[in-house]
């Protein structure tokens, strides 16, 4: 890493204070214990002043570390954003004095939460590289950045939802039904459930879900499914038994996310829930075992969903968790689509891709090329049935695409929409095709598996094209307007 002298004094500096406050020391008792005066530390860590060595090695007996740990440029996995940003010059680019920031202040704010700070500047970080001024709310993007930094794999959260499991004497062989984790919110977390039609608030009838704090009720749409209503109840635990309630989302789905805090609670929530409802000691063996076979099997893949009580949705979501630390897989990614029986277009409604390589051209032209194939292949299937015919199973397919030389394998389940039967959703797995993918996934290769080319484009340009022919129509119009 090759960084400038004010760059390792912030990184010192950023070091310093996380080791004290995992040790609890305030600054006046770091310097009791160092004989350092507390003006001198906190210039240290604001990145102004960097110690001499006898300092340094004060520093580290007092903090129960040592000098070496304390003086590496080596950053742990919340603060690894830093050193990115540091090493291509981002933090030397922008001008941070031009905005009224200083850089002490910046390392402050990252050691107060590295977690948030590390996923914004992540964000920040990928706009200034590729240019990708999306529409979609800033905080999801950041959420984003937050997941694919820790490759979507939350160890603390996996020991809470084991941990869970432990208190409550819950198998970790058996599914969790709904009545059972309803009880567990109202006999230990004080919770009142109540189920409702919605039907005299016409405006909510898609809402899964309203938590009224003030009372502590959770009311449940009465029109969901089993498995639906499990993982509602199952997030709702994660809420209590983490202490997110202080934080959160009042409404399931909420109409707008209003705070990086609730959009990041929501996903721990979430998160916990998964890995209660499904976890990773079954689901790994089950997957690895479906992932063995030769040839291309969707039987085995709904036989194993079908083992737990989830939606399509929450057991692929559970899969971006599980593959990459239990399977080495690479380049994984997932997709969520929405169709309406009616219309000859599907709507991408959520995706997450862990492999940051991929420019925001290649993303855009593999989410067009997956809607099409399902839009031709696995839609249709689903909408055979008759709309009445409520009993429809979830249906399952697989298709490699290539660009440039690239390939992805990816797999897809489908399945009509329980509150609304015009309408379907499909969410999809994806993996690049490599040799190292291939010692892991026995089918990557069978012949069996179609496979789509498509053809790269110049998204950006695409759209800056699109935005001059609308601005031109506007002054045109704007034109006639004042001549009539």
């Amino acid at each position: 890493m090759d960084l400038k002298e004010e760059d390792i004094r912030l990184i010192f500096g950023l070091k310093l204070r996380r080791a004290r406050q995992a040790m609890q020391f305030s600054l006046a008792q770091l310097s009791q214990a160092t004989g350092l005066s507390v003006s001198y530390l906190n210039e240290i860590e604001k990145g102004r002043k960097y110690p001499k060595a006898e300092k340094v090695a004060a520093l580290a007996a007092a903090l129960g570390t040592t000098y070496d740990k304390l003086v590496s440029l080596k950053l742990d996995k919340h603060l690894a954003p830093v050193g990115e940003l540091l090493e291509n010059g981002f933090l030397k680019d922008v001008p941070l004095d031009l905005f009224g920031i200083d850089r002490g202040k910046l390392v402050e704010l990252i050691a107060n939460a590295p977690a948030k700070v590390s996923a914004f500047i992540s964000t920040l970080a990928r706009i200034a590289a590729n240019y990708n001024l999306s529409q979609e709310h800033f905080y999801f993007a950041a959420l984003r950045s937050y997941q694919e930094l820790h490759e979507n794999h939350f160890p603390e959260l996996e020991q809470e939802a084991q941990h869970f499991r432990s208190l409550h004497a819950l198998p970790a062989a058996e599914a969790l039904h709904s009545a059972q984790l309803r009880t567990l919110l109202t006999t230990g977390f004080g919770y009142e459930v109540r189920e409702t039609d919605l039907r005299e608030h016409p405006e909510l009838l898609h809402i899964r879900s309203v938590f009224i704090p003030e009372k502590r009720r959770l009311l449940i749409n009465a029109r969901l499914a089993e498995d639906q209503k499990a993982f509602l109840f199952a997030k709702e635990l994660g809420y209590a038994f983490l202490g997110l309630a202080g934080q959160r989302a009042l409404m399931t789905p909420w109409p707008r996310a209003t705070s990086f805090d609730h959009v990041l609670n929501n996903s721990k929530a979430s998160y916990f829930g998964g890995a209660l409802l499904l976890p990773a000691a079954v689901v790994v063996p089950g997957i690895r075992a479906f992932l063995a076979h030769e040839r291309w099997n969707e039987g085995a893949l709904l036989r194993l969903l079908a083992s737990f009580n989830s939606t399509p949705e929450m057991f692929m979501l559970r899969l971006t968790n599980l593959l990459v630390p239990h399977f080495g897989l690479q380049g994984l990614f997932f997709q969520r689509f929405d169709h309406h029986r009616s219309g000859q277009q599907v709507e991408l409604r959520k995706e997450l891709f862990l492999d940051r390589s991929k420019a925001p051209g290649e993303i855009e032209v593999l989410n067009d090329g997956v809607g099409a194939w399902l839009q031709e292949a696995l839609f249709p299937r689903l909408e055979a049935t008759a709309l009445d015919d409520m009993r429809t199973l979830p249906v399952a397919a697989v298709q490699r695409f290539t660009a440039e030389g690239r390939t992805v394998l990816v797999l897809a389940i489908g399945r009509r929409m329980g509150r609304d039967p015009q309408r379907s959703l499909a969410v999809c797995i994806g993996v690049n095709v490599n040799p190292a993918n291939e010692k892991v996934i026995g089918f990557l290769h069978d012949p069996g598996i179609g496979t789509r080319t498509l053809a790269l484009r110049p998204v950006l340009a695409e759209r800056e094209a699109r935005f001059q022919r609308i601005n031109a129509a506007m002054q045109r119009l704007m034109q006639e307007q004042l001549r009539s």
